[in-house]
């Protein structure tokens, strides 16, 4: 599905706070969805991403800390601060999406609560997030103890929690976080391979027998089936190659 040509070129000069090709896949994603109904853009920065759903035929609605910056004139930007609860009804909308935003919150778990309290049963939510499982993010924690976009201690003296990543966060984490919260993953993807990580193939087997080797210490039974799951994504080549953590999941 494309927007049309004019909602393009607008959307093209709205400043993104994430990679294009995240913005990109985001949308392929929501372009897969059979049904419309009401989303709501979270930590909408600008609108770039609000101005296109709404071109796809999407009910869109947006909050940010600052709607000041938002730009989108046919679309309404609440205020709202993540990490607090939402000023928004329960069951309210069909789809919620942020994009690279929970890395910055301080209670990742109370988000994903508010998240499940305003979307309706069966709504989907749509998440990304650095993808600190790739290859290559584990070879820079391993020499230097920081992920790619957390390269240096976070700066103690100046909160700003706004641009740094105060809580970068693994898929299996935010798959329990999900989990333990009213949700079921549907789809693990990314949105680019990294050619760092894609040098760093030849450790797979490597990577293969050492995950299998740690789960096969878990006693639960519905665990060890669940940890099939996990052990599959993580070795997958989204997780192991791709930048961008790309999940969507289902209020149960």
């Amino acid at each position: 599905m494309k927007i049309n040509r004019k909602e393009a070129e607008n959307s093209k000069e709205l400043k993104l706070w994430a990679h294009p090709k995240t913005h990109a896949k985001v949308l392929e994603v929501f372009a897969g969805f059979k049904q419309k109904g009401r989303v709501l853009d979270m930590a909408a920065g600008e609108g770039s991403l609000s101005l296109n759903l709404q071109g796809f035929g999407f009910d869109v609605s947006a909050c940010d800390i600052d709607p000041e910056n938002f730009k989108v004139d046919r679309v309404e930007c609440t205020k709202c601060n993540l990490d607090e609860k939402l000023p928004f009804e329960d069951k309210l909308f069909d789809y919620l999406v942020c994009i690279e935003g929970i890395e910055h919150l301080e209670n990742q778990f109370s988000f994903i609560r508010e998240c499940h309290r305003i979307l309706k049963k069966g709504g989907k939510l749509v998440i990304t997030t650095p993808n600190i499982l790739g290859l290559a993010s584990r070879l820079k924690y391993f020499f230097t103890g920081f992920f790619p976009l957390v390269q240096r201690p976070i700066n103690e003296f100046i909160r700003c929690r706004l641009h740094d990543h105060i809580n970068p966060i693994t898929y299996y984490q935010l798959r329990y976080i999900l989990h333990t919260n009213g949700f079921e993953i549907e789809e693990v993807t990314t949105d680019r391979h990294r050619t760092s990580s894609s040098l760093l193939v030849w450790l797979y087997p490597f990577l293969r027998i050492s995950t299998r080797s740690t789960m096969k210490k878990e006693a639960d039974p519905k665990q060890r089936e669940a940890n099939k799951v996990i052990r599959r994504h993580i070795n997958s080549k989204a997780l192991l190659l791709g930048r961008t953590l790309i999940v969507t999941a289902r209020s149960l």
